[in-house]
């Protein structure tokens, strides 16, 4: 069966709009699609992340067929919104050319691409400046190694960060592997209610369903809204985040838009944890804030200042943003590649948590009252950055977009 015909065939998913993308391209619409309505909602959340993480994606691995699937659902979202497509010829995807020895073997055609959508501004001049918001599409796939019981992995990890141990940091993994080795789990309550779950696919639903899916959320608010901002608004769905960031790479060296023009990026990469068991001082209002500063004093401001105005601020966490730390987390998702090219960013992440990059990153772990929250919170910025009568001052200094990463 031809890789891009099976997408619509055995995906078994789709949201309302699937059936113009499968018609455009000869193939057959998949049964048990699902709607959602312009509001931002953590039902709509819930309703996408539970397509976009299900099995049948198969941990959308970039180059191989899940990616397909996972990309060809988003783009068809795109186009029942209405968005305009901004990829390659005509369409919302944008292959990569990039090469890595992460990719093993050769790629699935159509596996390693960028979705690419544009919701046009308001404005005859300003419309041809960007707000950019981003996320990445792909997971880690399925498990080369064979199955694992998914009660006792997640049982064992929420008690290793129970007693401190690091969810990831390479130079002291040595501590949660001795700390392995010195627990003892009791599972008879859990065997009580169901018998062992064995699974190998890693469905990446915080990493980064949530992002991809609130993108596709905001994207849904702004089509509706009778109000479009002055600026347009640029829609990347990254590919190749977790192979060493190439998709967002591709795109910043290859835009499908002037570069110049990009006035600010607005980065969400695992919005819908953070809670009290998954990080240390975590909750309903716990947000992480990376590189809001780095470039433009201004960006920091204007997130700080519309938080403030909220009824239910966040809790601002600029920890991880401090020059030096060990998580490098500045250097180590999309967003980068836009401000090594002078472009402001702020990156939104409710941080790890002890189901990063495994099995049991499940739909059914996610917070989705609050993706809603991170949800609100990025579309107002972005309409107002998108509103102002002047692009956001970049007043920092800005290095070699060459140069090696420092943060």
């Amino acid at each position: 069966m031809n890789a891009s015909r099976s997408v619509c065939i055995i995906a078994g998913i789709a949201a309302t709009g699937m059936a113009v993308a499968c018609a455009q391209q000869g193939m057959r619409t998949p049964r048990g699609a699902s709607s959602t309505s312009a509001p931002i909602s953590a039902g709509d959340l819930r309703t996408r992340l539970y397509i976009f993480a299900d099995d049948s994606m198969m941990g959308r691995e970039a180059g191989t067929l899940g990616s397909v699937k996972g990309t060809a659902y988003l783009a068809a979202e795109a186009a029942r919104l209405g968005l305009e497509p901004a990829g390659d010829n005509g369409t919302y995807f944008q292959d990569i050319g990039a090469t890595s020895a992460r990719f093993a073997g050769s790629t699935v055609p159509g596996g390693a691409r960028n979705v690419i959508a544009i919701l046009r501004g308001s404005d005859p001049v300003l419309r041809d400046e960007y707000i950019a918001i981003g996320a990445h599409t792909d997971g880690y796939g399925i498990l080369r190694a064979g199955s694992i019981d998914h009660d006792s992995l997640r049982a064992h990890n929420v008690e290793l960060t129970r007693l401190g141990a690091p969810v990831w940091d390479s130079r002291t993994r040595a501590r949660r592997d001795t700390l392995a080795r010195t627990i003892t789990l009791n599972l008879d309550s859990i065997r009580r209610i169901r018998p062992p779950r064995r699974d190998s696919i890693r469905n990446g639903a915080d990493d980064d369903g949530s992002g991809s899916v609130t993108l596709l959320e905001i994207a849904e608010a702004l089509a509706a809204s009778p109000v479009k901002p002055k600026r347009s608004i640029l829609f990347v769905w990254h590919t190749a985040e977790e192979k060493g960031l190439l998709g967002s790479k591709w795109f910043s060296e290859h835009p499908t838009v002037p570069r110049a023009q990009i006035v600010t990026q607005l980065n969400i990469d695992m919005v819908g944890r953070g809670g009290v068991g998954d990080i240390a001082g975590g909750g309903p209002g716990y947000l992480q804030l990376v590189g809001s500063r780095r470039l433009s004093t201004e960006l920091g401001n204007i997130v700080e200042q519309l938080n403030t105005q909220r009824p239910d601020p966040f809790r601002f966490d600029y920890a991880y943003d401090a020059d030096g730390h060990p998580e490098r987390i500045y250097c180590r998702s999309d967003h980068y590649h836009y401000a090594r090219f002078g472009i402001p960013v702020t990156f939104f992440t409710t941080g790890l948590h002890p189901d990063y990059h495994l099995i049991t990153d499940e739909a059914q772990y996610v917070d989705y009252e609050k993706m809603s929250r991170v949800a609100d919170l990025i579309h107002d910025i972005a309409v107002h950055v998108a509103n102002l009568d002047h692009r956001v001052k970049v007043d920092k200094p800005v290095g070699d977009p060459a140069a090696t990463c420092v943060q």
